[in-house]
């Protein structure tokens, strides 16, 4: 199976390899959809990730989108599982986009997705 960097990164900082081999047993329901956004991040250039971070402040005040959506992450997967995931992502943005798909099957619609779209 290829593995996004963003993949490995997680299962470093879980110290457990099996993260790469098992990845539903740490990323929820939704593994695969957060798996092809994280080989997807693979691809992105910096220059990509500079126009993601510009809508990233064009969104103004979004407080209440991050923990809502880092709550419905923590939800499925749990504290310790969200907050690894959360810090083997490259960027903030990519780290919300992330806890998104992680809850989406609990979320109305998604809001830090579209950021990463039309690049």
């Amino acid at each position: 199976m290829k593995i996004s960097k963003t993949h490995q990164r997680l299962a470093d900082r879980l110290n457990d390899q099996t993260a790469l081999e098992y990845p539903e047993h740490f990323l929820g329901p939704n593994w695969k959809n957060v798996l092809n956004f994280w080989f997807y991040l693979d691809t992105l250039s910096y220059e990509d990730l500079e126009i993601v971070f510009n809508r990233y402040l064009a969104l103004g005040w979004v407080d209440h989108l991050k923990d809502l959506t880092r709550n419905v992450a923590k939800d499925t997967i749990g504290n310790d599982y969200e907050y690894a995931t959360f810090r083997a992502t490259p960027t903030y943005e990519s780290a919300y986009t992330t806890s998104e798909l992680i809850g989406s099957h609990n979320l109305e619609s998604l809001k830090f997705l579209p950021l990463f779209l039309n690049l």
